[in-house]
């Protein structure tokens, strides 16, 4: 049973200091990550402090066993986009992030190093522990801004708070296609296909972690 709090305040765009810059949160969903590659959602969040805010999530690209997963937030000087390279471990298992590129407007992309991903993934799982769907409730028809979805029904409770989680098969990478919990609600604007990265040019790495797996 996943966390409520953790899993709306990861789904904000956030930023956290790393050698005096800024630098983009990975989001992270609930729900199981079932990738294919040109496949994509885009999302409408609504948050009672944060207020309205889009992502993207799509995959853009393979390689081997692992999936490019491309995340994209508008914000105020246009839009934030971070690739990751994640691989797909065995059933009932998260997905590891073996690469991170990160491309804020105006700038070139830079790579993150390996040490500050495991060690991020580690203090989100410190913080908000496991976030899987919960309890199945049934299944429905939802309606949101992309249209009508057969979904299945999930709710949690953690704290005094339950969050109701909406889920297809018809929407890649995370199939979800609503969720809410109190003022808070996102809802699949629009599903994606023939998606490719939107990050230009070569990356560089993060001044101060020389070489990719320190």
């Amino acid at each position: 049973m996943f966390k409520q709090a953790f899993i709306f305040a990861a789904l904000c765009a956030a930023a956290f200091p790393v050698a005096g810059q800024s630098v983009f949160r990975p989001p992270q969903m609930p729900g199981a990550f079932q990738p294919v590659v040109g496949s994509g959602a885009t999302y409408h969040l609504t948050a009672a402090r944060g207020g309205e805010s889009q992502f993207t999530y799509a995959v853009v690209g393979k390689e081997g066993a692992a999936y490019w997963l491309e995340i994209r937030s508008t914000i105020a000087k246009g839009s934030m986009v971070m690739k990751q390279l994640m691989t797909m471990p065995g059933a009932g298992q998260a997905p590891e992030i073996q690469r991170m590129i990160m491309q804020a407007p105006g700038q070139p992309p830079m790579e993150m190093p390996v040490s500050m991903l495991k060690a991020h993934m580690a203090n989100a799982t410190a913080q908000g522990g496991a976030h899987g769907l919960g309890e199945k409730v049934g299944a429905e028809k939802v309606t949101v801004p992309a249209g009508t979805f057969e979904c299945d029904h999930y709710r949690s409770t953690a704290n005094g708070n339950t969050a109701d989680v909406w889920i297809s098969t018809k929407v890649s990478p995370y199939g979800l296609v609503k969720m809410t919990s109190g003022d808070t609600k996102m809802e699949l604007l629009k599903v994606l296909d023939h998606e490719t990265s939107q990050i230009t040019g070569e990356p560089t790495k993060l001044p101060g972690f020389p070489g990719r797996n320190n």
